[in-house]
């Protein structure tokens, strides 16, 4: 069932209306081949990986699973996915473990193949390569025979010797058993872009050499086993060098998949911005037909995770259109195509998908292009890759928290690097067990943003062991750097499940009073409580034994971090959980002692005007914390909560949407909530 060649051309441009690739120069695209099998405990959190990279670089990345070696080896009736191109790819690559990933089969960081930690910065280092040659790709299925036709147009000439087109087909949800060290063994996992068959020569076909202008194609064919699910099935074409370098990587469906160019979507370069209530940002845009004939395109925005109260239009050539919209473009035409989103007082994060789809043509790629707001938004949650179910604990510590937000790890570099994080305060990185922890470009952004006056709490195992060097470890120079001078930890032990007790300096005040809890097994057996030294300033606020400490925090003339070798979610108390989060945010705020608090709630005064009709004054003298003024009415229920700044003296409520009636202000903060004040509101 191996590949049937039909065709080849040679020319110097295309000579047809309509095209599967681009004459532009295009960089690179980024395919990563994940060595796997259903009894490689560590292979799901690469699988998670896999994805998370796919939702950040969609058609720029194309993952292939290839089944292999000792643990892809079924038992009894178990599936067995394993394939002779797969085991003669194994092979060849110095594949050292499960799961270890080749992307674009070059070095990264001098390795060829890499553990799951890599995987973003080998990709991210690809994608940023030029390619000489553009591959498009066509596919479709008559009966039981696939037929894919392949085109590589060179914009610069290829390196030296020949180039190879290689073909591949995979298959999405196979069902089968999973081995997963983290969330428990699965007897139904979910596998997929599964390699079933090369249908190409393992290592590709040899087209010779070329140079800008020029254009190859191939056709193949091939008879697809009567087993396969067709509708799951989808077919990967690459051009590269003789096993190594792939300049361009493309995916479509078997069944009718294409990459045919419907146009040219260009996207605003600064597509990370910080938005400014009730003020429009806009993103510049515009779009080119390049069917060479008029076109209907169907253009949709789509809001992601922003606040329900924030508006986003779009304008063609400056003209405001319903959402989605059907606007034609001529032949060879051109037009803008801006996105304007605008925030109200809301906190929040916004990502804006600007998606043009041509009408006519239902399985060409859909072009898309992103945009990405932050808001109000004071207190800032990122989460790690695979660490976000424990998100919750974070948030939830911050139950008086009103303007916090949470994004992602990529969402947070792509702000930072943007200088679009003016509004953000506090940082809270969810790093769990996950690696990298941290990667050079988060340790980039991290010192810009301590250097600016921001605090930073970070939480998690193994960041150390991260940084130490140590085989296996994903440290750089520059996170390594980042780690004992911002941080200000020198790292001891990896620790062990012998690691028990999570005992608060009784000294400290901030923590002191957290109350001590016990560690539990939150990874399958994998538990390493870190042992650190603080560097000074930083001090001691947790340890595991009195000789072990596995907390710090650090004080310096511009910024606060609070460090935990462990992650909350390794806590036995839910509540001390929450406090770890708690205390760091309410002493980036400045409120550190009960004695203050008893101040600050002391200093509540009485409410005036009252009678109001529009707004009411609440003094409540100087502090240095972060609270908020929850307001009551007389049935008990709250109507509105207003934030109290650090060192403010007077509150303003403004009341003209609330009923007539008596209402109750009282002021609250994480260690309790003080003395109430009534006032009334007549119209």
């Amino acid at each position: 069932m191996k590949k049937a060649l039909t065709l080849f051309a040679l020319a110097p441009a295309f000579a047809f209306g309509q095209s599967l690739v681009s004459t532009d120069p295009q960089n690179r695209t980024a395919l990563l081949e994940d060595f796997t099998g259903i009894h490689c405990g560590y292979c799901p959190e690469g699988h998670v990986i896999m994805a998370d990279l796919a939702a950040v670089h969609g058609d720029q990345l194309v993952n292939v699973g290839i089944h292999a070696n000792v643990y892809a080896v079924p038992s009894g009736s178990e599936p067995d996915f394993r394939t002779p191109d797969g085991d003669a790819l194994d092979t060849f690559f110095p594949i050292t473990g499960y799961p270890n990933g080749v992307i674009n089969r070059r070095n990264y960081n001098n390795l060829l193949a890499m553990g799951r930690g890599a995987w973003e910065g080998a990709v991210n280092a690809a994608l940023a390569l030029p390619s000489p040659v553009n591959v498009g790709v066509e596919s479709s299925i008559n009966g039981n025979e696939l037929t894919v036709h392949v085109v590589g147009y060179y914009t610069a000439n290829s390196g030296a010797g020949s180039d190879y087109i290689s073909v591949l087909v995979m298959e999405d949800h196979l069902n089968g058993p999973q081995t997963d060290y983290a969330n428990g063994n699965h007897a139904n996992y979910d596998h997929l872009h599964v390699l079933r068959d090369y249908i190409s020569d393992t290592w590709g076909e040899d087209v010779g050499d070329h140079t800008a202008g020029e254009t190859v194609e191939r056709t193949y064919t091939y008879t697809l086993p009567g087993t396969w699910n067709v509708a799951n099935l989808k077919v990967v074409a690459f051009i590269s060098e003789y096993q190594s370098e792939v300049y361009q990587a493309r995916e479509v469906a078997a069944d009718g998949g294409t990459t045919l160019v419907i146009g040219a979507l260009q996207s605003d370069a600064l597509a990370y911005r910080a938005g400014t209530e009730a003020a429009s940002t806009t993103f510049d845009g515009s779009f080119a037909n390049a069917l060479n004939a008029d076109e209907d395109y169907v253009i949709t925005l789509t809001s992601y995770g922003s606040p329900v109260t924030w508006a986003n239009s779009f304008t063609v050539d400056g003209v405001a259109q319903s959402n989605p919209a059907t606007i034609t473009v001529a032949s060879g035409g051109t037009v803008d195509l801006d996105v304007i989103v605008t925030p109200d007082a809301a906190p929040g994060i916004g990502k804006y998908t600007l998606s043009v789809a041509s009408s006519t043509n239902g399985g060409a790629p859909v072009l898309t292009a992103e945009y990405h707001v932050i808001s109000n938004v004071h207190d800032l949650v990122v989460n790690n890759p695979q660490a976000e179910a424990h998100e919750p604990l974070y948030t939830n510590g911050m139950w008086n928290e009103n303007y916090k937000a949470v994004t992602t790890r990529a969402d947070f570099v792509a702000f930072g690097e943007a200088d679009a994080l003016t509004d953000v305060l506090n940082l809270y990185l969810n790093i769990s067990w996950t690696f990298p922890s941290y990667t050079d470009a988060v340790a980039n952004v991290l010192s810009a943003f301590l250097d600016n006056g921001g605090n930073l709490m970070i939480a998690g195992q193994d960041i150390g062991w991260d940084q130490s060097g140590v085989t296996g470890a994903y440290g750089t120079p520059v996170t390594q750097a980042f780690y004992a001078d911002y941080l200000h930890a020198t790292y001891v032990a990896d620790g062990s499940n012998a690691d028990t007790q999570v005992l608060w300096e009784d000294a400290d005040a901030v923590f002191g009073l957290l109350g001590n809890s016990t560690i539990i097994d939150a990874f399958g057996g994998n538990t390493y409580p870190e042992q650190i030294t603080p560097i000074a300033p930083a001090v001691p606020i947790m340890r595991y034994s009195p000789t072990k400490i596995g907390a710090l925090r650090c004080e310096t003339g511009g910024y606060k971090v609070v460090y935990f070798g462990i992650g909350p979610e390794q806590v036995a108390s839910q509540a001390i959980a929450q406090l770890m989060v708690q205390a760091s945010h309410d002493w980036f705020y400045g409120l550190v002692s009960v004695e203050e608090f008893d101040a600050m709630m002391n200093n509540l005064g009485q409410a005036y005007p009252s009678p109001a009709a529009s707004q009411v004054s609440i003094p409540v003298g100087e502090f240095t914390g972060a609270a908020s003024l929850e307001v009551f009415d007389a049935t008990g229920r709250m109507v509105m909560t207003e934030r109290v700044s650090a060192k403010s003296t007077m509150v303003t409520l403004y009341v003209e949407h609330l009923n007539n009636g008596f209402y109750t202000a009282r002021l609250r903060t994480s260690e309790g909530s003080g003395v109430a004040r009534n006032f009334q509101v007549i119209h």
